[in-house]
């Protein structure tokens, strides 16, 4: 019985330190920036200090993503630093370019909705004082609470 125990400790030692190597929390940008769209739709951004990836979070919209937020690659054109694909990637899925950006407007790809197996809702800048309200480190926080990795 007593190895019984210790075999259980351990077991749940190990998926513990699976879990918390799921998501190591990276240093993230100072500021971040928000984006709106028809109706409600609102999407906010975050960089990694390292402005490598970024977290994504689309509210404001009649869809199963309504609150959610998603941990995507930051990938800028070479050539043209205005022009950004922010490339989300979930398990079993290939990537898909979710938002894209250039010079303050874009094109957030939704899939099913309204009908249509991928919308592509049209975004552009809101303003410094939207922006100003979006707080990385909330973000990043959000996505943990999301993923079950919140502290």
């Amino acid at each position: 019985m007593r190895t019984f125990k210790l075999l259980f400790c351990f077991a749940l030692f190990l998926c513990g330190q699976g879990a918390a190597l799921a998501w190591e929390r990276p240093a993230m940008s100072k500021y971040g920036a928000s984006y709106e769209g028809a109706e409600q739709l609102t999407v906010q951004l975050a960089h990694t200090a390292a402005d490598n990836h970024a977290v994504l979070k689309i509210s404001g919209i009649n869809h199963p993503w309504d609150g959610r937020v998603f941990w995507v690659q930051v990938r800028y054109t070479p050539g043209h630093p205005e022009r950004i694909q922010y490339v989300s990637q979930e398990k079993g899925e290939a990537e898909r370019i979710l938002l894209f950006l250039e010079n303050g407007h874009g094109t957030l790809n939704i899939p099913n909705w309204r009908g249509v197996a991928r919308a592509e809702l049209a975004v552009s800048y809101s303003g410094r004082d939207a922006s100003a309200a979006v707080l990385p480190e909330h973000l990043a926080t959000d996505y943990e609470k999301q993923i079950g990795q919140a502290k």
